[in-house]
């Protein structure tokens, strides 16, 4: 009996911790962009810039989908609205960034940078980076809400194997 009850209990965390790892490369991307709009909000407010405001919405927005994600273990849920809003708010911004990097707004967004070619191309890089990480983990976030997701698949598989 006590063994029996042992294998429930190990089968039961093994699908819980399948589900929350469905959820990995999202809570890594939500990290970096997480830490990337920290940085830009410290460098901001260092320069006393009011555009700071934009850096820290995203930063509070980031922290919602980090503990919407925490949240996860403990009760499974295909949706996440926050972590949504998160990616879609990061790619707009990304978006309206590398519009105005070329401009004389450049010094809005980032008045402790200097205006040479290299520092353009490297904020152009990482701005056009973290959009297509954006866009991609909103389309996983859509493929994991319709179960359409490969981890989903598996996990299927594995709960057929144990039951």
């Amino acid at each position: 009996m006590m063994i029996n009850a042992q294998l429930d209990k190990s089968k039961k965390l093994s699908l819980t911790n399948l589900y929350f790892n469905r959820f990995l490369t999202i809570r890594y991307s939500t990290a970096f962009l997480l830490f990337l709009n920290l940085y830009w909000a410290v460098f901001l407010l260092g320069s006393k810039s009011y555009t700071a405001i934009l850096p820290i919405t995203l930063f509070i927005l980031g922290a919602l989908t980090a503990f919407e994600q925490v949240k996860l273990y403990r009760n499974h849920d295909n949706s996440l609205p926050f972590a949504k809003l998160f990616f879609q708010m990061m790619l707009l911004m990304c978006g309206v960034l590398v519009i105005t990097l070329y401009t004389s707004l450049f010094h809005l967004f980032f008045p402790f940078l200097k205006d040479s070619q290299s520092v353009l191309n490297t904020i152009m890089e990482l701005l056009i980076g973290s959009g297509v990480m954006a866009f991609l983990m909103l389309k996983r976030l859509a493929k994991i809400q319709r179960n359409e997701d490969k981890h989903f698949k598996r996990i299927q598989a594995y709960e057929e194997i144990i039951n």
